[in-house]
């Protein structure tokens, strides 16, 4: 859990700085940023006194603009609000507050483009860069060492089945070009209900394997997401100099630094796999996207990052 603070300000509370036509969508990610807020375990705050009080701006139904909202997105925000935020006297108070620390609210127009979170995308991506700039505060207990948010790769996983899912025509014909066992697996199986390893196998069987030509684009882009919901960092120079060495299987290379050294995933844009490589950028396994291995020996020599120390040097890396 991250152990936050948000800060939500006069300007953020304030309905009428939204447009009309987009009050409902700002008050739903409102809402939505609220409860990955309380999930993660963040401080949410107002300045008591302020002009915007979080009271008359939230439980006043007879406001013009809270009306816009609808009655629906009202009651949806009582229940955000069921625990009142802790009142504060004044920002300058809010500055005392221990970091992670941020300002929130709705979104406007004009609303800062940095240090404000509105939205369920906004307030992962501050988590989310908080923890690539302290890896120190990463909690990998009951982890598997590798990914500590296996249960937002499984979510992003689990979608693209349903994704995939939902392309099956309403006549059932097989238009994706999946053998018959695996579309029928496909089209039977209620994702949303099944459990996280079946989820990962499933996933690699239908999805992965069919990738076909695209499987080098899909690869980078998937990667890439698990990577940034994981907490590592990309490391474009390391990247690079492999290339510039003649290391022709490195695609993108991602590292996050867990017990004060680095553990380095670098994207298999062949298999739609990452390359598990230590410290040294010796490889370790290969591994599907969970982080689980996939296989009881995929160690080769050959997939070693050639460059970690000269990257380190070069770059200033401890």
């Amino acid at each position: 859990m991250v152990n936050g603070n948000i800060l939500l300000d006069e300007d953020g509370l304030n309905i009428q700085n939204v447009k009309d036509c987009e009050k409902r969508a700002a008050v739903g990610n409102f809402c939505e940023m609220i409860g990955e807020a309380t999930t993660e375990g963040d401080t949410l705050h107002y300045v008591y006194d302020s002009p915007c009080s979080i009271y008359s701006i939230l439980y006043n139904p007879e406001d013009p603009h809270c009306k816009l909202i609808g009655q629906r997105l009202f009651n949806q925000l009582q229940v955000t609000f069921g625990n009142i935020p802790n009142a504060i006297q004044s920002s300058e108070e809010f500055e005392t507050k221990s970091d992670p620390r941020t300002h929130g609210g709705y979104k406007y127009e004009n609303c800062p483009s940095s240090n404000y979170v509105y939205d369920k995308k906004t307030i992962i991506d501050w988590h989310n860069e908080w923890y690539i700039e302290h890896p120190e505060a990463i909690d990998w207990k009951n982890t598997n060492g590798i990914m500590p948010r296996r249960d937002r790769i499984i979510e992003i996983l689990r979608q693209e089945l349903v994704d995939c899912q939902n392309r099956i025509p309403s006549d059932g014909t097989n238009n994706l070009g999946l053998p018959h066992l695996k579309f029928l697996k496909l089209k039977d199986t209620n994702w949303e209900e099944t459990n996280d390893d079946e989820i990962v196998s499933g996933h690699n069987d239908i999805i992965i394997k069919h990738q076909g030509e695209k499987i080098k684009a899909y690869s980078e882009k998937t990667g890439s997401l698990i990577c940034s919901e994981n907490y590592y960092h990309c490391e474009k120079e390391l990247s690079d100099l492999e290339k510039d060495h003649g290391n022709k299987k490195v695609s993108i290379i991602y590292s996050i630094k867990k017990d004060g050294k680095y553990q380095f995933l670098s994207i298999d844009t062949a298999h739609g796999k990452f390359e598990l490589c230590d410290d040294n950028g010796v490889h370790q396994r290969e591994i599907r996207f969970d982080g689980s291995s996939n296989g009881d020996d995929t160690q080769d020599d050959g997939h070693s990052l050639l460059c970690v120390t000269e990257w380190k040097q070069k770059c200033n890396k401890k």
